[in-house]
């Protein structure tokens, strides 16, 4: 698999870089991605200040570089660097270079709640036809022996992509497919049917099905997963209510403040 990694190089990113090896092992090739603009100016600093930019941006992936070597000798790394707007940068970068994955690093609570809010991270795992990978800016590698997939059982179905695959087979995971429903609210025959249908297609992999009742269904699967003690939230953005419910200012902050794992937004 190719695996992209943008970096500022700070330690958020560079946490994220970590996590994604430690997730997806040596056997793959990763893309360390830095993005670069200049300020606005004329025309003819621009030229000159681009070509510096250029440079500090390569000088700095190499560092990088050789400091994750030395962690992992073996990693099979290559260095990008694009003059662009970092979300446009990243975005056009995996449509055309055959990306598997997106792993992206966050700034604690603020940096969370940015990413909902339309950052440059917000921008690409909104829009992004890979799946891509948030991890809080402090958070240790934990094995995801425990995985949370959220599914509203309308029009939702899980593929299981190499990306997916390859965490749940590597780790051993177990998958508990959760479900949110109004107060009272019956699961009724159509939905049950979609049930029985991602059953079968999880065929081999350890999982359960579990539903909850709540008016708000973000601040349902939050509680959720930190009382039983998820290493990590999956779900799909396009099919998923409740994350098109968290984009929204108010919900956002309370997501900023309580998701502590990496969540996978499968696309």
């Amino acid at each position: 698999m190719n695996i992209l990694i943008p970096t500022d190089f700070s330690e958020s990113a560079r946490n994220a870089f970590r996590y994604g090896v430690e997730l997806y092992g040596l056997k793959h090739r990763y893309f360390l991605f830095n993005a670069y603009e200049e300020p606005s100016s004329n025309v003819s600093s621009m030229v000159s200040l681009r070509d510096i930019l250029f440079e500090s941006s390569l000088d700095s992936l190499s560092e990088e570089r050789e400091a994750f070597l030395k962690e992992y000798p073996e990693l099979d790394m290559k260095l990008v660097s694009e003059y662009s707007d970092p979300a446009e940068g990243v975005l056009h970068y995996v449509r055309s270079h055959n990306i598997d994955v997106i792993v992206m690093g966050t700034d604690g609570h603020a940096g969370l709640k940015k990413i909902m809010l339309g950052s440059v991270a917000g921008e690409v795992l909104k829009k992004s036809t890979v799946p891509v990978i948030v991890v809080p800016k402090n958070y240790t590698y934990s094995k995801p022996g425990k995985v949370l997939y959220t599914a509203d059982l309308r029009d939702e179905s899980i593929e299981f992509k190499d990306v997916f695959k390859s965490v749940i087979e590597q780790n051993s995971s177990s998958i508990t497919i959760l479900t949110v429903t109004e107060p009272g609210q019956e699961i009724d025959q159509e939905k049950a049917e979609k049930g029985f249908k991602l059953h079968v297609s999880m065929n081999g992999y350890d999982h359960n099905f579990d539903v909850i009742e709540s008016k708000d269904a973000g601040k349902a699967i939050l509680q959720y997963m930190n009382e039983n003690k998820f290493q990590m939230l999956v779900t799909t953005p396009r099919k998923s209510s409740w994350f098109n419910r968290i984009l929204h200012p108010s919900v956002s902050q309370h997501l900023a403040e309580h998701l502590t794992v990496p969540m996978m937004a499968m696309h």
